[in-house]
């Protein structure tokens, strides 16, 4: 499946910049407008959709990836201060078993606490979780998803705000090496975990080309 990678730098002079970081709802429906219309019960995967905020020495900026080739005409005049779009594919057909990989994600690590084991049914309260156990978190995904991660580095983040509503967030980055490329390769276009309307998800990865053994 393709996939395109858009980087959009936001214009910090224009008035609705502020409430469109502050609030993801806003934000969601912003990035919508990168797909076309009518897209059925459930746009978001139907685009697919997913995104996150980064902030840089030039101010912030967001990643939205999709799988439909993005619309920039359609965003809104004026909030971009500059828009680049790559194509994914190349890097994913790359993604070969042994490589070593860089990889960056925003995710919302929750578990579920208390689940009853005589009552599969009643589901345990559902947590955030972080320090060591947000870490064992990512790793279990990770491998699951076929990343072995080599090394972890974890970054608690400003909650993202839907209106009255607030979404832990954390960011997870280092190094790791792939185990199964077709795994990863789906990880990448559906996301991880929770909240991926709203900014979490989105798994970025590029080849690791100082290490010895990479295509």
């Amino acid at each position: 499946m393709k996939a395109w990678l858009t980087r959009i730098a936001l214009n910090h002079r224009h008035p609705g910049v502020h409430a469109l970081v502050g609030d993801a709802n806003l934000l969601h429906r912003e990035l919508m407008r990168l797909a076309p219309d009518d897209l059925g019960e459930h746009p978001r995967q139907a685009a697919g959709l997913l995104y996150r905020l980064e902030t840089g020495p030039s101010g912030v900026h967001i990643l939205a990836q999709t799988t439909l080739e993005p619309r920039t005409d359609r965003l809104t005049g004026g909030l971009a201060a500059s828009v680049a779009v790559r194509e994914l594919t190349p890097l994913l057909d790359a993604l070969t078993a042994g490589a070593r990989v860089r990889y960056r994600i925003t995710a919302n690590p929750t578990q579920r606490v208390g689940n009853s084991t005589d009552n599969p049914a009643r589901k345990g309260k559902l947590t955030v979780v972080f320090g060591q156990r947000g870490e064992l978190w990512w790793l279990e995904r990770a491998t699951g998803l076929g990343l072995h991660p080599l090394s972890v580095d974890q970054t608690r983040l400003a909650d993202i705000r839907v209106g009255a509503v607030r979404h832990a967030a954390t960011r997870f980055e280092g190094t790791g090496v792939v185990t199964d490329p077709q795994a990863l390769r789906g990880a990448v276009i559906e996301g991880i975990g929770r909240a991926k309307s709203y900014g979490c998800g989105l798994l970025s990865l590029g080849l690791d080309r100082t290490a010895g053994g990479t295509p």
